[in-house]
């Protein structure tokens, strides 16, 4: 699976438009389809353990922790915004 860091080397710099760059948002659908059918927590934990190992190797930023969350928010109701809100936090300490 590719690192994050490198799905975001594919999108234009710069961005700034609150949108994730089109190379994360492909990271995601790959993800999401090798989980399809199965249980939702499998699929959240996948995406938690790769932004876990970015972020300690490096590849992942807290500036693109934060596109990946404002582009999941407008999907998810609030009590899972404020889920993940806190789970974007967790991962800046590391």
């Amino acid at each position: 699976m590719q690192d994050f860091n490198s799905n975001f080397n594919q999108t234009q710099h710069g961005q700034n438009d609150g949108q994730a760059p089109k190379g994360l948002m492909d990271m995601v659908r790959q993800i999401a389809s090798k989980f399809d059918g199965k249980d939702q927590n499998e699929l959240l934990k996948a995406i938690y353990l790769e932004a876990e190992k970015g972020k300690r190797n490096g590849t992942l930023t807290n500036a693109q922790l934060d596109a990946f969350a404002n582009m999941l928010y407008p999907f998810i109701d609030a009590k899972k915004q404020k889920l993940l809100s806190k789970i974007v936090e967790e991962l800046k300490k590391i």
